[in-house]
């Protein structure tokens, strides 16, 4: 049996992160998110690692989604046949876009910047995951094109077809009592009437356009690496400065 109440099963840039503050706002706390796959504990992440090479293994998707009530974006939607399986009561949102056409703007220019068709930027967005990517982003993407079949970092993949063809499947693998179509413009009504819960009187969250997403990526890569990169840099120059003039 899963903790998971609420899984949001649409793909990332769908308006996830505004779902997730929506959710936990509306009393399904706490509700992960990618992003938490970032700060998750190593014990945590192991288990993605364990998902990756068997996605049917119910004690690790119990155990990585423990004390969650609500779960939005990779990886937990990639999960959602098993979760639904474990929980016959589980409500799922699928988030979309207005149009497929800006949901591939937006992933090109964020989490799929390798998509690119541009050479130099592809192999740069490469050289840049392979220093600063988490280990357990890098599984997850790893389920995310074991799930869909193809690699949406690849700039062969047919963007718009994998958006197409996901949200195709969703639609008709699960039952239509049980899932809703949204999109965050939509606002609280539509949310809440599925789910059964008050409207909120304040405004619907919106988060983490494209140009927050860059920032905080440039925020974690400084913070997380160059920062220490420059304070050891500093301290061995010291060193040799201090050890010349003895």
């Amino acid at each position: 049996m899963s903790d998971i109440k609420v899984l949001g099963v649409g793909l990332g840039r769908t308006g996830t992160l505004s779902m997730k503050v929506a959710l936990e706002e509306l009393g399904f706390t706490p509700c992960h998110h990618m992003r938490d796959t970032i700060s998750d504990p190593t014990d945590r992440n192991n288990l993605l690692t364990t998902l990756l090479h068997n996605k049917e293994d119910e004690a690790a998707l119990s155990a990585y989604f423990a004390g969650y009530r609500a779960a939005v974006d990779q990886p937990g939607n990639m999960f959602y046949r098993q979760l639904m399986k474990m929980n016959p009561s589980l409500k799922l949102i699928l988030t979309v876009r207005d149009t497929p056409e800006l949901w591939e703007r937006s992933v090109k220019e964020t989490i799929f910047s390798g998509n690119n068709a541009s050479g130099l930027s592809r192999w740069l967005d490469y050289l840049l995951r392979a220093l600063f990517q988490p280990e357990a982003v890098t599984t997850t993407h790893k389920i995310i094109e074991k799930t869909l079949g193809v690699n949406p970092t690849d700039h062969k993949t047919d963007l718009i077809q994998m958006y197409n063809d996901w949200n195709d499947m969703i639609k008709e693998t699960v039952p239509s009592g049980r899932l809703l179509v949204f999109n965050v413009k939509q606002g609280w009504r539509p949310l809440c009437e599925f789910l059964q819960v008050p409207v909120p009187d304040r405004p619907f969250p919106r988060l983490n356009n494209t140009a927050e997403w860059k920032a905080n990526v440039a925020k974690y890569v400084t913070v997380k690496f160059l920062a220490p990169a420059v304070a050891v840099a500093g301290a061995v120059l010291y060193m040799l400065y201090a050890a010349a003039n003895i």
